[in-house]
C-alpha cells in the first residue's frame, strides 16, 4: 500500500490538513509537538516515504547536479561516455536527478544555471590550465568539482589521472624490455595551445623521460581521426625507422598505429610493442589486446559526483584532491626488443 500512498492520505488519517503534512515532513518549527508526534507515527505505522526529490523541489533545491562536456566533435566515445555513466549511477544512487550538458557556455551562462534555480552543481569537465569558468565559479562560491586540474587548484575539488606519471610508468615498461627508441603519439596541438590539462602534463611526463630515462624518444602531436593517425605513425616510422615502439595517449588511437606498422611489414608485438593510455574495456577488444595504463573513467565520473553530492548534503568544507597513480596493465601487445 505504501507505494500507492499520497500525503493527502497521511493528511485524512491524521485529520489534519496537507500543509501541516508539509510542515512535518519538511521538518518546519511551527507546528505542535503532539500534532507532530501523532503524524510521524501514522506516517511510520502506514509505511509512508516522501520522494526526497520532490521535497527538495518544495524546499528550493532542484536536486540535480550536471556534468559539463563541451563536445568538440559529433558523438561521444566510449571512454567519454564511461564518464557519464559513472556521474550518472552516483547522482542515482543519492537521489539526484542528472543532466549531461555539450554546449559551451560562457561564464554568464553557468552562473546563470545556479541563479534560475536548474540545478544544485555542476562537475566541469575538459579543465584547461587558465580556465576562465573555473576563475568564475571560484569567485562566486557555487559548488563545483573538477575532473581535471588547472595550475592553480588552492581551494578546488577535483580528480585527475597522472597523466605525466603515466608516460613515465610506460616508457619505463618498454625500457625493461629493451626498447631504446620510443615513439610518444599525443593529443592535437591545439589543445595544448588551449593549455588543456592532459596535454600540457602528456608533454611535461615526456619532457621528464627524456630528461631521466637512457633512452632516444620521439614526440608527434595529432588530430584524433584515425586517417591522420595512421598518416602521421607512418610517417614517424619512416623518419625514424630505429623506432620499435610507441605509447598512445588514447586506445582509439592505438587501432590506427597497429594497422600502421603492420602495413609498414612489422609485426606486434614481435617487431613492434604499442602501449596507450585507456579503459580496460577499449584494451581488450583491441587485436592484439593493447598494453596499457588504465584509465579508470567510470570510477572517475561516480567519484567526482561523489564528492559534489557529499558538498551540497553539508558535508565538511574540505577539498577533495584526487590524482590516480598510474595503473600499467600488461597485455599482448608489447614484447622484448
Amino acid at each position: 500500500m505504501a507505494a500507492h500512498l499520497r500525503i493527502e492520505d497521511i493528511a485524512q488519517a491524521a485529520g489534519v490538513s496537507v500543509s501541516t503534512v508539509s510542515r512535518i515532513l519538511n521538518n518546519k518549527p511551527d507546528v505542535a509537538a503532539a500534532t507532530r508526534a501523532r503524524v510521524l507515527q501514522i506516517i511510520d505505522e502506514l509505511g509512508y516515504r516522501p520522494h526526497s526529490q520532490a521535497q527538495s523541489l518544495a524546499a528550493g533545491r532542484s536536486r540535480t547536479i550536471a556534468l559539463l562536456f563541451p563536445a568538440t566533435h559529433a558523438g561521444f566515445s566510449e571512454l567519454e561516455l564511461d564518464f557519464f555513466v559513472g556521474a550518472a549511477r552516483a547522482a542515482s544512487e543519492h537521489n539526484y536527478f542528472f543532466n549531461l550538458m555539450t554546449e559551451p557556455l560562457t561564464e554568464s551562462d553557468l552562473l546563470g544555471l545556479y541563479r534560475s534555480a536548474n540545478l544544485d552543481g555542476i562537475i566541469l569537465m575538459r579543465i584547461c590550465f587558465e580556465d576562465e569558468r573555473v576563475n568564475a565559479l571560484r569567485k562566486s562560491g557555487d559548488p563545483f568539482v573538477m575532473i581535471g586540474r588547472c595550475a592553480d587548484n588552492t581551494g578546488l575539488s577535483y580528480i585527475d589521472l597522472d597523466f605525466a606519471g603515466a608516460v613515465g610508468v610506460a616508457f619505463d615498461h618498454l625500457i625493461g624490455l629493451g626498447h631504446r627508441h620510443i615513439g610518444l603519439l599525443t593529443l592535437p596541438v591545439w589543445m595544448r595551445e588551449q593549455q588543456f590539462g592532459p596535454a600540457m602534463r602528456l608533454l611535461e611526463g615526456y619532457e621528464q623521460v627524456k630528461a631521466t630515462r637512457r633512452c632516444e624518444p620521439t614526440y608527434r602531436e595529432c588530430e584524433r581521426t584515425p586517417e591522420v593517425i595512421y598518416e602521421t605513425t607512418i610517417e614517424m616510422l619512416r623518419t625514424h625507422p630505429q623506432l620499435s615502439a610507441m605509447v598512445t595517449s588514447n586506445g582509439v588511437t592505438a587501432t590506427s598505429v597497429i594497422r600502421a606498422v603492420q602495413d609498414c611489414g612489422r609485426r606486434v608485438p614481435e617487431d613492434f610493442s604499442v602501449m596507450g593510455i585507456t579503459t580496460t574495456k577499449i584494451a581488450r577488444l583491441l587485436s592484439p589486446t593493447l598494453t596499457a595504463i588504465n584509465f579508470p573513467t567510470g570510477q572517475m565520473g561516480y567519484r567526482a559526483a561523489q564528492v559534489l553530492i557529499h558538498k551540497l548534503e553539508g558535508a565538511p568544507a574540505e577539498t577533495s584532491q584526487i590524482v590516480l597513480a598510474p595503473e600499467l596493465v600488461v597485455r599482448e601487445s608489447t614484447g622484448s626488443r
